[in-house]
């Protein structure tokens, strides 16, 4: 295999956006973030090459990848539902407030018609993973979860299905929708808990009090459903280092058998909804890193286990389990027990990762059903996977999924020449720094660097603008987005 080197700008290269360089602090104040010291976001590196590098994609392509896939092996299927009943004004994701179901019908309409057009193209295979996210996925009645359901059988064999999750707002389920969930198949959900404060849940526009969510758990465990994700957020406005060690211990007091904890990114220039917490007042970058230490310290000592980059899950959890037995991946959904290495994206702006590359739909609401009542690809963008993609991506996934890499044990795997001399470079300078430890060709995060993850990802990233000496710099708190 022929491998790419580096190309290295002539320049400092830019980490973050010059807006993201100022976070708005109490009533009015700015802060200055630690985060200026760079121009561009680091990514989350949830697939490789990032969407950051999505291009414009004819959908010829699209049907060809598919058609293209291994006959035997099993894909995952992701459902995007981009539909709220109300707008939190912390969200990133791609959704749309209605309060009419009308709506929500219409695009299952379409949803129903891509499983039949896109299950025509690659055939009935075995399905190992069905996620349903959003948006709000549990905004669909029981009826039309069925529906779709037995829609997705109809085309695909889910005998052998390992998971099926559902993304929930706690504020919209009621217990018919969990009987509804058990009788599709569902064996896992996550809640969408964020704070259990009120003031913070005000603010923020997500009221959702603790007998409401105690509600949700006795219907889902009295019906069966015991595989309970919660996600927390800290860094979201009047958070403070106590109140987030109390989220903790309330989320504790639950049980859930794992927990997402998120760091809230501020970035009202993408999402303009975000300028209603403009005027409350937000940590500042020391702060958040007391945040999550004090979340990771307080799981941990409670029976918890660190997964991945902010991840903590029970030890009888599979998450846990993938980690122990190195079968942990890392995809869109964060960090995954998924089998398969396909996974077929449905609904407007979900992402497929298809053998020959990555694809997203049309994101809007306008195009998206068009293009599926004319009975075509919903594809629009995406990027071709290479060679040397697969070795990048298997180098990046280690470090995500474990904190430690053997680039050259990699290399060797894919029977790649490359020589690692930039990179290794970098990395010395992180052993030096005492973010990492060397062992011959393996490196290992240390404790210090944990916070930098995705930093040292970066000095992989064939894609990323790499500066010599800037790694240190690059090496940003995480929770900074």
């Amino acid at each position: 295999m022929t491998s790419k080197k580096h190309v290295v700008s002539e320049s400092a290269a830019p980490l973050l956006s010059t807006k993201s360089q100022i976070q708005v602090g109490i009533k009015g104040e700015k802060r200055v973030s630690r985060v200026q010291k760079a121009t561009k976001r680091l990514p989350r590196y949830t697939s490789y090459p990032t969407a950051l590098e999505f291009k414009e994609l004819n959908e010829g392509t699209h049907q060809r990848w598919l058609n293209a896939l291994p006959k035997n092996d099993p894909v995952s299927l992701y459902f995007h539902i981009p539909f709220c009943e109300k707008m939190c004004w912390f969200c990133g994701c791609f959704t749309k407030i209605t309060r009419q179901y009308d709506a929500v019908s219409d695009y299952l309409t379409s949803l129903l018609a891509e499983v039949d057009l896109i299950g025509g193209w690659t055939g009935r295979r075995e399905v190992s993973h069905i996620h349903f996210g959003g948006g709000s996925p549990s905004i669909l009645t029981p009826e039309d979860f069925e529906r779709l359901t037995a829609k997705i059988g109809q085309l695909y064999d889910l005998s052998h299905i390992d998971e099926y999750a559902v993304e929930i707002d706690p504020r919209t389920l009621n217990e018919n929708m969990v009987k509804s969930y058990v009788k599709s198949g569902v064996n896992r959900v996550s809640l969408g808990i964020q704070d259990y404060d009120l003031k913070v849940q005000e603010v923020i526009n997500r009221v959702q009090p603790m007998a409401l969510i105690q509600d949700n758990l006795k219907w889902l465990r009295d019906h069966g459903l015991t595989n309970i994700n919660f996600d927390l957020i800290y860094g979201l406005p009047y958070q403070t280092v106590q109140s987030i060690r109390t989220n903790v211990l309330k989320t504790i007091e639950l049980e859930p058998s794992r927990v997402a904890l998120f760091g809230y990114a501020h970035v009202p220039w993408m999402k303009s909804h975000m300028t209603m917490l403009d005027e409350h007042p937000m940590a500042a970058p020391a702060e958040r890193g007391a945040m999550f230490e004090i979340a990771r310290e307080t799981f941990l000592s409670n029976g918890y286990e660190e997964v991945g980059l902010d991840h903590f899950s029970l030890p009888e959890d599979t998450l846990l389990k993938a980690k122990k037995e190195s079968t942990l991946k890392r995809n869109f959904q964060g960090y995954s027990v998924d089998r398969a290495d396909t996974m077929i994206g449905f609904g407007a702006s979900s992402i497929s990762k298809l053998d020959g590359g990555y694809v997203q739909n049309a994101p809007s609401l306008h195009s998206y059903p068009l293009k599926i009542a004319e009975g075509l690809s919903p594809v629009v963008r995406g990027v071709a996977i290479s060679a040397d993609d697969r070795m990048f991506y298997d180098i990046i996934s280690d470090l995500m999924c474990y904190g430690k890499i053997d680039p050259w044990a990699v290399a060797k795997n894919h029977d790649s020449d490359y020589d690692f001399m930039q990179e290794e470079a970098m990395l010395d300078q992180l052993v030096e720094a005492g973010y990492m430890s060397r062992k011959k060709t393996a490196f290992k995060i240390e404790f210090e660097g944990r916070h930098y993850l995705r930093a040292i990802a970066t000095i992989f990233d064939q894609y990323f603008p790499q500066e010599e000496n800037d790694i240190l710099t690059r090496c940003v708190h995480e929770s900074e987005g």
